[in-house]
């Protein structure tokens, strides 16, 4: 039946219509430092007679981009981050780090990076960072850095700036499975290139769909003027 056609497409043109709004936000952000991607995928869930846009969070690892810059971390492997805000911790796999006035180790908007026992605090010439996070300043031992992961990736959910919150108690990692990189930060763990070649797929499945509604909704009208005639 053409209603029935039209209540289909229209499922179809609000799918796509939030597939191009995740994968723009993904492009415009794909310069952003372990900007970490979100997908979208239709799938039939419980109580719902037809599939719905399901969103995820994909944490797979980007590239590193090599920097020399002593403050810029990068891990690789699992887990996070942590820096305080105003609003409490907060994950992130950001490692564009710099020192303040008084010398505590922050983040891009100037919260600080926790260590295993608070702020880390620098004061001195060359910073040292080995790959188990602890920090060595003009040779002598300058703490350890706090890194964490959830163990449902679920219960992430983005804040901005490349921060996550989350629900769950962080667990510190293995320093034998993530090891943490100096001199080089994560890039976004998608392809420029691949997400414009999305857009265009999207916006074409999205037009298809809207010529098709237009045509039943002409043939809708045209059986409603028949069936007024009769």
């Amino acid at each position: 039946m053409p209603l029935q056609g039209i209540l289909n497409t229209a499922r179809s043109l609000s799918y796509y219509m939030r597939k191009q709004e995740v994968t723009a936000n993904n492009l415009a952000n794909s310069r952003s430092d372990a900007f970490k991607a979100d997908r979208i995928r239709a799938e039939r869930v419980s109580g719902a007679v037809f599939p719905v846009p399901v969103q995820d969070l994909d944490l797979q690892q980007g590239t590193f981009r090599e920097t020399a810059r002593p403050l810029d971390l990068s891990l690789d492997g699992g887990g996070f981050f942590v820096v305080d805000t105003p609003q409490g911790e907060r994950l992130t796999r950001g490692g564009s780090f710099r020192l303040d006035s008084v010398g505590h180790l922050t983040d891009s908007q100037g919260h600080r990076v926790m260590g295993a026992d608070g702020p880390l605090l620098l004061q001195g010439g060359t910073v040292e960072v080995h790959g188990d996070g602890s920090i060595v300043v003009d040779g002598s031992n300058a703490g350890r850095l706090r890194i964490v992961d959830v163990a449902d990736p679920t219960q992430l959910r983005k804040e901005g700036f490349g921060r996550f919150t989350t629900t769950a108690v962080p667990a510190a990692v293995d320093p034998n499975v993530t090891r943490v990189r100096q001199g080089a930060v994560e890039e976004a763990n998608l392809d420029p290139l691949l997400s414009m070649v999305d857009l265009v797929t999207i916006q074409r499945a999205f037009t298809a769909n809207m010529d098709a509604l237009r045509a039943m909704d002409s043939v809708l009208g045209a059986v409603s003027n028949e069936v007024g005639k009769a």
